[in-house]
């Protein structure tokens, strides 16, 4: 691959944009320092070049296609940014239009645009700036080997981002573009997710961090892959819907329990989010190959939220699926709450503890049925609890158990009993 010459002077944009100028003054210097000659500039990547004069059928410029091979490794990830920046001098140089290839997950099935500088309105060159500014942080971070957050990166450049959700947008659609996970670009998610157990994760540094250490649980840390987790003496591990359900079994220790052996608790606070996830699935694969892995089971509502929430733990979602198999749980099972679970006075009188469905609730119900895994038959049980919920008009809280005759505790430890393998 022929090296892309920098010009001596700066690259001045012909549209006033303080920010991208400074950028790309920071680029080029970089580049004319040498890092434009390192192994991961090199990589044998194709540039994306739009060029203005040239237009498709469909009136846009045209551009070299990016690689669609998956990424597998850091130094590729860096090449591939350091490939767009090279485009982006070259252009400038050039006096083209600047522009940076993107899949949204929003869009699968659209494949590769073009998000472009100046642009067709100041709304495109502002999303332009911003993914560039990313870019740039994603690099350096990688550059130095650091991990960084996506709350750090907002608060680098508020007034571009404007808002949070800007920034998490934009990276998962870089890690999406680049067909890698988040991880890769070394971007950790501030943990949402707590955890409490009997076992311990040891890193690569030689540190230990006990997971039952936490009165209440520990944050959900951030997993790598050189990161060992000792699940020897596991048994069950107990996937929670509600945060507050957590702390009732955490605070118990709940996870250190003589009638059905030690476990693990886990909650996502809801729709989990990808820390939670990862470790997770880590859990799930860490066993001994000479032992049997831990039974996986979901506590969640009766209600379409739950049996979503618990969709997202054991297949993950659709807007993540470029993250493959390592944020999946295939082998977690529901072991509830189910409408067989709820106490004989509610069921049978309609009781006062029975909630109503909602018409988002109803909505939310039948969309599921009509989606996989249910209709192509993959969970009949989450088929059947949905035909319930909207035949009889019901929904129920986990919280329901506490106040029925057996309490939550002791109702967790028969259906685990009766439950594992």
């Amino acid at each position: 691959m022929a090296e892309v010459e920098w010009p001596e002077h700066h690259l001045q944009l012909s549209t006033p944009n303080p920010m991208l100028q400074d950028f790309v003054n920071r680029q080029h210097m970089q580049h004319s320092s040498g890092l434009a000659t390192s192994p991961a500039y090199r990589a044998s990547i194709p540039l994306v070049v739009r060029d203005p004069d040239v237009h498709d059928e469909h009136g846009e410029g045209s551009s070299i296609p990016s690689s669609t091979d998956k990424i597998l490794n850091k130094t590729e990830v860096i090449a591939k940014i350091e490939e767009i920046f090279a485009s982006i001098g070259k252009n400038l140089a050039q006096e083209r239009v600047l522009s940076i290839p993107i899949k949204t997950r929003a869009q699968i099935t659209a494949g590769v645009r073009q998000v472009s500088f100046p642009g067709a309105t100041a709304e495109e060159a502002w999303r332009f700036t911003v993914i560039l500014r990313i870019l740039e942080m994603v690099h350096a971070a990688l550059v130095d080997g650091v991990n960084t957050t996506k709350r750090d990166i907002y608060y680098k450049d508020p007034a571009l981002f404007m808002k949070q959700g800007v920034v998490d947008k934009w990276i998962d659609d870089l890690a999406f573009t680049f067909g890698v996970q988040r991880s890769m670009l070394n971007v950790v998610a501030t943990a949402i997710g707590l955890v409490a157990g009997s076992f311990t994760i040891k890193r690569s540094d030689g540190s230990t961090i006990d997971m039952s250490s936490g009165l209440e649980g520990l944050s959900v840390p951030s997993i790598d892959n050189t990161d060992r987790l000792d699940i020897s003496s596991v048994q069950w591990i107990l996937v929670i819907e509600k945060e507050a359900t957590f702390h009732s079994l955490a605070l118990k220790a709940f996870y250190r329990n003589h009638k059905i052996g030690n476990g693990i608790i886990v909650t996502g606070k809801g729709y989990p989010d990808i820390s939670t996830r990862k470790l997770l699935h880590r859990l799930s694969v860490s066993h001994l190959p000479s032992v049997a892995p831990p039974d996986i089971f979901a506590v969640v509502d009766l209600d379409p939220d739950g049996i979503g929430i618990m969709s997202t733990y054991k297949y993950g979602s659709i807007s993540l699926a470029h993250e493959g198999s390592e944020l999946t749980l295939p082998t977690l099972r529901w072991l509830g709450l189910t409408s067989s679970d709820l106490p004989k006075e509610e069921s049978a009188t309609g009781g006062s503890r029975l909630l109503s469905l909602t018409a988002r609730d109803r909505k939310k119900a039948i969309h599921m049925l009509n989606r996989d895994p249910i209709a192509n038959g993959k969970e009949p049980e989450w088929q059947n609890e949905l035909q319930v919920m909207l035949m009889l008009n019901i929904k129920a809280e986990i919280q329901i158990m506490s106040n029925s005759e057996e309490d939550l505790e002791s109702w967790l430890e028969g259906k685990i009993k009766r439950m594992s393998t």
